[in-house]
Parts: structure tokens; C-alpha cells; sequence
């Protein structure tokens, strides 16, 4: 049957049906919401179900067991996180030690300064170590991130012409000193304010990353 035009339908509500995608998105986001809530322990796939609002079989058509949904969880998180973080980076117009500043400073934005954030990862960590699916998540996932940063890094070092690491070693440093006060803000936001981590890690780029007298 050929399908009228909307302005020659009749009166009333517009039905649409959902697209696997859409489907699997909000069991993702359900997923999320009972992790944030309820922990890793507590976020059966009875609870999800429930939560998104959908059979347990739903979920076992889509994904299968558990550990499955978590991990594609983790990786729509994850690459919505760094797709925002380039957006930031790719929205300057400047040179390459601007560009990567925009990284440093999208790090330290409510973007990623986040305790429900905090908590989804906190979740995703530690089920990694007993989890095959999880795990390779989580290599694929902060191996996309650094990639990212070692690009940056080899611009910069490229125009300036100066590095006292490799691109790769320095992507690994720097993306450790992002993750170790990321985590130190979110158990301890008094610590120190965005702005000093900001401070901190731009000091790290000058005088590691790139050799440069700073005092």
C-alpha cells in the first residue's frame, strides 16, 4: 500500500514505530540511568528492562547477557565524550598548541566534570577486570582517546619543532596527568578548581611535551 502524505492523513495521533536503533539507544541510556542509581550489582537486566520500559527478551534479542549491554554502554559513552571534546577542539581557529589547549580545557568542563559521569565509570572499571567484553572496551575505547592526543601532539611538535618525547609517549603522559586529576577532582573537587588543572596540565605540555622554559 502506498503510503499518503502527511497533510492528506486523516485527524489524529501519529504513531511511529521505534528503529532498532532507537530501541537499542534508550536500553543504553537505561542501562546508564540504573548504574548511576542503583550500582553495577543492583543493574540486573530485569532492572533495565524495567527501567527503559521493555521485556527482558528485548534486551536478550539486542545484546544477549549483561556484561554485553555494559560494554556497549561503555562505548556510547565513551565515544560521545570524545566526539564533544573534538567538537570543542575543532570549533577553535587557531594553531596546533591552541587547538590542544581546547582539549585540555574541554577536559576540565562540565562535559567531564561530572559525578553521575564519575560514577559510570567507576562502574565500568571495575567490572573490566572480570570482564572479557568490558575490557576490550575499554583498550579500544582509551586507545581511540590517545590517538586523538598523539595526533595533536605530533602537529604541534611538528610546527614548533621541538619535543622532549615522542608523540606517543607524550599522548600516554599527558592523557595520564588528564585522568589522575580528573579522578582526584571528582573524589575531592576542593583539591584544586578547573582552572588550576587547566594550569597544571598546560605547564606539563610546555615543559615536557614540548621542552620549553616556562619560569
Amino acid at each position: 500500500m502506498t503510503e499518503l502524505p502527511s497533510h492528506d492523513r486523516g485527524p489524529g495521533p501519529r504513531y511511529r514505530r521505534k528503529t532498532a536503533d532507537e530501541r537499542r539507544e534508550a536500553l543504553l541510556q537505561a542501562a546508564l540511568d540504573c548504574i548511576v542509581s542503583l550500582g553495577v550489582e543492583k543493574s540486573s537486566i530485569r532492572a533495565i528492562a524495567e527501567r527503559a520500559g521493555v521485556s527482558v527478551g528485548l534486551i536478550n534479542h539486542h545484546y544477549g547477557t549483561k556484561e554485553a549491554l555494559v560494554a556497549a554502554a561503555y562505548r556510547h559513552v565513551a565515544d560521545d565524550l570524545l566526539a564533544q571534546i573534538e567538537q570543542r577542539v575543532a570549533d577553535v581557529q587557531g594553531d596546533a598548541r591552541q587547538k590542544l589547549s581546547a582539549f585540555i580545557e574541554a577536559s576540565f568542563s562540565p562535559v567531564n566534570l561530572n559525578g553521575e559521569l564519575f560514577r559510570v565509570w567507576l562502574a565500568f572499571w571495575t567490572m573490566q577486570s572480570t570482564s572479557p567484553e568490558i575490557a576490550a572496551v575499554h583498550k579500544e575505547r582509551y586507545g581511540a582517546y590517545r590517538a586523538v592526543l598523539e595526533g595533536m601532539i605530533a602537529d604541534l611538535q611538528s610546527c614548533d619543532g621541538v619535543g622532549q618525547l615522542d608523540p606517543r609517549l607524550a599522548a600516554i603522559g599527558l592523557s595520564g596527568l588528564l585522568d589522575g586529576l580528573w579522578l582526584e577532582w571528582c573524589l575531592e573537587p576542593a583539591t584544586f578548581t578547573p582552572a588550576e588543572g587547566i594550569r597544571l596540565a598546560e605547564t606539563w605540555v610546555d615543559t615536557v611535551a614540548l621542552r620549553r622554559d616556562v619560569s
